[in-house]
């Protein structure tokens, strides 16, 4: 539901059940939180609006938003004198509905003026969160929701909301204490699921609120300064049934607060700097991340099927043409709340990887850290369940569907998952953890692949490890994805994943047989070089961005070249590698490439490793050259040739190579934090959008007529 509220009926203060050794389905979760929260009257009397008990007796809030609107300030003045008398109010039901509706119907300018005649109820809000009564402390939240949401809705200046609280020294004392009092009720031992929702949903529209204004980093500055992240980590991490139904509210709050600061704080000015906290957050994300999967492989799935039914049909009304050009449109039929999951999903991959890359790593060690029992106010989902390193696993899925012919917005989430899986493939502890078979497989988005029992077009990758997914999965996006207009962003992050992995596996492993298709990967890399070869592609793209693909493909064949013979075991392996290169040299492939690179009369890197590879195909064609001449009337087969090609490389002088299996460690640059940002800015928009505060009032089923 857009709802995405997963309250806890499971507080702080609360018994705490013990982990079944069954876990809960995430369908089950779900229906035992909105169970809980229909039997909560809180929400039930935002349910009901105006027909709830006492709504009726004294609406003062409602009546006095009307009168704002209408301009009316005689009645204003006179309903308008203390904070006290706006507490009583809030001791009666809201009809949430009708106010939310007038402040978001009103025009801007009436807005705008309501707001600032709303400093004495704001801080009568304020005063009743400190207060024990979870009635007044939902009411409260509900007003400063509707508020805040308003003045966003209606793009109004957030100094606005400050000039109504007394000024901005006046205004941000007010909003920090506000952001203490709502991180309390969130971390607090209240028993009402719909208070514990409203206070992140609260939290979250705040975070928002100044998106795209000037005060949009000293907003999220106050939150990080109210230690909100830390009162989410704690929720979060204390209850299964809250990551799993209000897992987009908990990831939108943790990177817009994170991502929104600037400059950005180092790791260790964070909470989720303990291993133990980011698991808790980790695991949200990854039902963030099943639910943004289902939904890609549903639109992907509705796509392939609208473009096979149009291919094959004889006959198109207009409507189907219409429909299917709506689907091949520039935005695809991923769209609204849809591409808010992926965006949330995406971009907390990129935050907790590239920000909390240490404890990111460490929570895929053990499951206990230290001796003794878990922390009694955690719950952490059992291993294999949603817990680590399921998150991982999800990704990939994830990124399989983005990869998928990418383009648009598309490119830029595929993006930011590649630069999420840098830092991580770099380290030489986590490596290992994906080399390991998982059982249970993955899904993989694969239009090949025979429809399942779901009817999604999807390819089960079972009993093998992660790093082989995600290799074969990098591969087919490379393959399959050479045009002209090259995503060439996309294409050098891709090989740079690529050529990390292999640098782990010269460098600590002794010998050890990769968990990928190694032959793949090198004559996927050989088409790469020899499309980039084409004048065309290459004048095609900018220069800086083409010469770095060309080096970084350059790079991995060249690393193949020399270190081979220990990257692959047995004797046959490396022949192969050298009459590959040998053949794709004869075909002047890399002379054309250096020529082009040259063509600006620089020296770059590039050349070199051109130079070094058409070196060594040179060798070995006349050493092969040599032995056919020697033959008259003479078809050699191919096994014959690398035997050939096997004598050859004894011969084959080539330097040390140190410098192939060096790389700076990702750091968030320009770039890349400008990418980050742009999706952020979009992200919220979609939330913002398509993802209510309050649920909607159902709609009342019309009488039947009596025959």
């Amino acid at each position: 539901t857009n709802m995405q509220a997963p309250a806890s009926d499971e507080a702080v203060g609360a018994e705490q059940e013990p982990v079944s050794t069954e876990p809960k389905g995430h369908n089950q979760l779900l229906n035992e939180f909105h169970t809980s929260l229909m039997q909560d009257p809180l929400f039930v009397e935002v349910l009901q609006g105006n027909t709830a008990e006492g709504a009726q007796a004294e609406n003062k809030i409602l009546e006095f938003v009307k009168l704002a609107i209408a301009g009316d300030s005689e009645k204003i003045k006179a309903m308008n004198k203390t904070e006290e008398s706006w507490e009583a109010a809030l001791e009666n039901p809201i009809d949430v509905p009708a106010l939310e509706g007038l402040m978001l119907a009103a025009p801007k300018d009436a807005v705008a003026a309501t707001i600032g005649s709303l400093g004495l109820l704001l801080g009568a809000c304020g005063a009743c969160l400190r207060t024990n009564s979870p009635p007044k402390v939902c009411r409260a939240l509900q007003v400063l929701c509707i508020v805040f949401r308003a003045q966003q809705q209606q793009q109004l200046p957030f100094t606005n909301l400050l000039a109504a609280l007394g000024g901005e020294a006046r205004g941000e004392q007010f909003v920090r204490m506000v952001i203490a009092d709502t991180t309390n009720v969130l971390t607090g031992d209240t028993k009402s699921a719909f208070c514990l929702t409203l206070s992140l949903k609260f939290l979250n529209v705040l975070a928002t609120a100044a998106q795209g204004d000037v005060w949009g980093p000293k907003v999220a500055q106050w939150l990080h300064e109210g230690d909100v992240t830390g009162a989410l980590r704690k929720a979060v991490s204390r209850s299964r049934r809250f990551r799993h139904c209000l897992s987009l509210d908990a990831v939108v709050l943790c990177v817009t607060v994170g991502l929104s600061r600037v400059p950005a704080p180092p790791a260790s000015a964070d909470p989720l700097s303990d291993p133990e906290d980011m698991k808790g957050m980790l695991e949200s994300v990854d039902v963030l991340c099943h639910v943004a999967v289902q939904r890609l492989l549903e639109a992907l799935h509705r796509k392939t099927l609208a473009v096979e039914s149009f291919l094959t049909s004889k006959k198109v009304v207009p409507q189907d043409t219409k429909e299917l050009k709506r689907l091949l449109s520039a935005d695809g039929p991923i769209h609204g709340s849809q591409l808010c999951y992926v965006g949330a999903c995406c971009l907390a991959l990129y935050y907790f990887s590239v920000y909390h890359t240490r404890p990111y790593l460490l929570a895929f060690q053990a499951r206990k850290t230290k001796e003794g029992p878990e922390p009694t106010d955690r719950e952490l989902a059992p291993d294999g369940v949603d817990g680590l390193p399921m998150v991982f696993s999800s990704s990939l899925t994830l990124l399989s569907c983005l990869l998928d012919s990418p383009q648009n917005e598309t490119v830029q989430y595929a993006k930011l998952v590649l630069l999420s899986i840098l830092p991580l493939v770099e380290d030489q502890e986590f490596v290992p953890t994906i080399c390991v078979p998982k059982l249970g497989g993955y899904q993989i988005f694969s239009r090949s692949a025979t429809p399942d029992a779901s009817g999604l077009f999807v390819k089960a990758e079972a009993n093998k490890a992660p790093l082989t997914v995600l290799v074969h999965a990098l591969l087919a996006f490379l393959s399959d994805n050479l045009k002209l207009a090259l995503e060439v962003d996309l294409y050098t992050v891709a090989l740079r994943v690529i050529h990390r992995i292999l640098c782990y596996y010269k460098n600590c492993t002794a010998g050890e047989e990769m968990a990928f298709d190694w032959k793949h990967l090198l004559t996927v890399t050989l088409r790469v070089v020899s499309y980039l070869s084409r004048e065309p592609v290459w004048k095609g793209a900018e220069p800086a961005k083409v010469n770095e693909l060309a080096l970084q493909a350059a790079a991995i064949l060249n690393l193949f070249l020399v270190y081979g013979p220990a990257l692959l075991q047995g004797n046959e392996g490396y022949p192969v590698v050298c009459y590959e290169i040998a053949r794709v040299s004869a075909n002047k492939v890399f002379k054309k490439l250096l020529e082009l690179s040259s063509a600006d009369g620089n020296e770059s890197p590039i050349q070199e490793e051109l130079r070094q590879l058409m070196s060594a195909g040179d060798h070995v064609n006349a050493v092969v050259e040599g032995w056919l001449a020697n033959r008259e009337a003479f078809s050699p087969t191919r096994e014959e040739v690398l035997q050939v090609v096997a004598s050859a490389q004894t011969s084959l002088s080539l330097p040390n190579r140190q410098d192939l299996l060096n790389f700076e460690n990702f750091v968030e640059d320009d770039a890349s934090s400008s990418l980050a940002r742009g999706r952020l800015t979009e992200l919220v928009f979609l939330f913002c959008t398509h993802i209510h505060v309050f649920p909607p009032r159902p709609v009342p089923t019309p009488a039947q007529p009596q025959k």
